[in-house]
């Protein structure tokens, strides 16, 4: 399977999910801040050296980057794949800009107001906000995919029933919907992929093969995938970092770095690489961040977290 490049443009978001892991965002404080130009010079890199087209733009909240219209409409004119990650929040202010992009993936774990508060620590009125701007980008883009992220907690009072609301929602407005397994999988919140699974076969969804790590199911024409996070299944592994290096997108920091693990703090610095536009030097690093972390210590993290 090909991964994408993931540009993180910013590490502000106008919610508070208390499961949040920020995409990975490094909170590490630096002056440098990627630019417009320098984003395109890093996809087309990507691009020719992985002969794959796909970028996802994430953050934090990327409709909070004051240049994601740019952003967006260059990259399309790059031939970019785009998938835009998005609590849905501000989509009204940027209706324009949809064009440009491929899918719409949109965090919105429950259809009850109340839960919907407690999750995204904001006023209950904000799902109805994000509700309806789905349903006005369905209407003016027929053809855009849209996905529903959805992170089931026990501490939503999850039952086959909010699974039901998400689903209904979904098919109103020919949606799929990707629910992910809390990470880590050890947390008494977390709801398994397997009782999903289980919710799904009841409802009457059938099990899809894929040559992808996510799982589909499938009921007449809506779709629900069932994913876990890399770390996740790579601890299930004999080589977690083998299976790591082949299953994840090439992450780049607004602030010019390469996170090279969700579990820990390295990264590789590329500012003086992407500042002074020396390529091949920016291409080995890309190359390096490609491969991640060594062994030792991914498996260190791995055992911190699950053992």
């Amino acid at each position: 399977m090909k991964n994408d490049i993931r540009f993180l443009v910013t590490n502000a978001c106008n919610y508070d999910c208390y499961f949040c892991h920020m995409e990975g965002v490094n909170s590490v404080t630096r002056k440098h801040r990627l630019l417009i130009e320098d984003y395109i010079i890093l996809f087309k890199l990507y691009s020719s050296m992985e002969k794959w087209n796909g970028v996802t733009i994430s953050g934090g909240e990327p409709l909070l980057f004051r240049n994601i219209d740019i952003l967006l409409k260059r990259l399309f004119e790059e031939k970019a794949n785009i998938t835009l990650v998005t609590n849905g929040s501000l989509l009204h202010l940027h209706l324009k800009s949809m064009k440009y992009v491929k899918r719409v993936n949109v965090s919105i774990h429950t259809m009850n107001q109340d839960m919907y508060s407690q999750i995204v620590n904001r006023e209950a009125e904000k799902l109805s906000v994000v509700k309806e701007n789905l349903k006005h980008i369905r209407n003016l883009y027929p053809e855009l995919e849209i996905r529903l992220n959805v992170t089931p907690c026990k501490n939503q009072s999850w039952d086959k029933e909010e699974l039901v609301n998400l689903i209904t929602f979904a098919t109103t407005i020919n949606a799929s919907i990707k629910c992910t397994e809390l990470f880590p999988n050890n947390q008494e919140d977390c709801i398994s992929v397997e009782t999903l699974k289980e919710e799904l076969q009841m409802l009457g969804f059938t099990y899809i093969k894929t040559n992808q790590r996510t799982e589909l199911f499938k009921r007449e024409n809506t779709q629900v995938f069932l994913t876990q996070c890399t770390c996740a299944k790579a601890i299930l592994q004999n080589d977690p970092i083998l299976y790591c290096r082949a299953n994840h997108d090439l992450y780049v920091n607004y602030n010019a770095t390469f996170p090279l693990c969700r579990l820990g703090n390295e990264n590789i610095d590329f500012w003086e690489e992407i500042k002074e536009r020396n390529l091949d030097v920016l291409e080995m690093k890309m190359k390096l961040a490609k491969r991640r972390v060594s062994r030792e210590v991914c498996q260190q993290h791995l055992r911190c977290i699950y053992l």
